[in-house]
């Protein structure tokens, strides 16, 4: 199998699959109980606390451990918003997690606004400024668009927000980042950030988010106090085993593999650019390496995908949170034209992947786009 989806999801290393084995079947205590074996756990999640804390530069009691990056991102809002009234801001082309909690908060009666971004996915600086004002009680701008790669300017916009309304919370959704690209929170100067094991080859089912101590965040999920009270639940202790293994892989040469991906997705890039009536949904100057988008005129990607799918051939229509809904969000936030919404594709690979298969796959690709042009006649 050739799998260009890893936006969606990555396959689990090796490494971490034996850590989780050892941690679920050989060494499985429940880490809150009181005799001594559960300190194994204990000690575990302390570990893997300041493993990840140390890779965000922040304080390791800062880091909870979450059961995915949508769960972060909705304990971002629930834990960080003690008004009961308050304007949200949030980006057109933000993840699904963010946005249709950001909906059903405006439904609770606060206001919502939404931020415009590019053609490539990357937030309007001028508009966040423009829309940004005191009664703006939390900002959520994703650092990496998990539709087109997009980086946003991070720093630039926490800046601009604890400049109008230094008490705003600012949350940044970062899956696609963390791993992928050299991240310093601290720097950022971010309140809250939410992170997932399973893109970084790490297992389904355990992410993490950091929340700045001054926020004081209140209780997620309410039970027996773990988490420091923050979100009850028996911890995941395999999960975050296996997590903080493939963190410890995925960063060993995170500089290098950066700029492998780099070529890779300029030569992808270059190829996919032939195509006919293709719109790139990509910039390179300004996104992850990872990720390439790009939107094909009248043409369905749902049949793409299947085509491919025949010839042991994997890639993405966009999110997977959102593709089976076949919503057009994305696509009007990018200011597509209609003949271009159901052509859009995401192409996401890793470093490992043989450049030689990659071009089989885009040989198929355009193979496939013919066959379903002929087929729209």
């Amino acid at each position: 199998m050739i799998y260009l989806d890893n936006a969606a999801t990555t396959k689990m290393y090796d490494e971490c699959m034996d850590v989780y084995q050892k941690y679920a079947c050989n060494l499985y205590y429940n880490p809150s109980a009181l005799y001594s074996q559960s300190m194994i756990g204990g000690e575990l999640l302390k570990e893997a606390r300041q493993n990840i804390a140390k890779r965000l530069g922040v304080n390791y009691q800062e880091i909870y451990f979450t059961a995915s990056g949508s769960e972060g991102d909705n304990m971002a809002f629930i834990s960080s918003i003690k008004q009961k009234k308050g304007k949200i801001l949030i980006s057109n082309d933000e993840h699904a997690a963010v946005y249709n909690m950001a909906c059903h908060l405006k439904e609770q009666g606060f206001d919502l606004d939404f931020i415009d971004v590019d053609k490539y996915g990357r937030v309007n600086v001028a508009d966040f400024k423009a829309k940004m004002t005191k009664d703006v009680i939390f900002c959520s701008i994703m650092h990496v668009c998990n539709e087109t790669g997009a980086i946003n300017p991070i720093k630039e916009l926490c800046k601009i927000a604890k400049d109008i309304n230094p008490r705003c919370i600012f949350h940044s959704d970062g899956v696609q980042a963390f791993g992928k690209i050299p991240v310093n929170v601290k720097s950022l100067n971010v309140d809250v950030y939410s992170i997932s094991s399973h893109k970084i080859h790490g297992p389904k089912g355990v992410g993490a988010i950091y929340i700045k101590e001054s926020v004081h965040p209140k209780t997620f999920i309410f039970g027996g106090g773990q988490e420091n009270n923050i979100r009850s639940a028996t911890e995941n202790v395999p999960g975050i085993a296996a997590f903080s293994k493939a963190i410890d892989l995925k960063f060993a040469n995170i500089d290098k593999d950066v700029e492998k991906a780099t070529k890779m997705q300029n030569h992808i890039i270059e190829y996919v650019s032939k195509f006919d009536d293709c719109i790139i949904n990509t910039n390179p100057e300004y996104s992850s390496p990872y990720i390439i988008s790009f939107s094909l005129k009248n043409v369905r990607g749902e049949g793409i995908v299947h085509t491919l799918e025949a010839k042991d051939i994997i890639i993405g229509t966009g999110s997977a949170c959102s593709a089976k809904k076949g919503l057009k969000r994305i696509p009007l936030a990018l200011n597509l034209d209609p003949e271009y919404h159901n052509g859009m594709l995401r192409l996401s690979f890793d470093i490992n992947d043989d450049i030689k298969d990659i071009d089989y796959a885009l040989d198929e690709l355009n193979k496939a786009i013919i066959i379903e042009r002929n087929l729209q006649k």
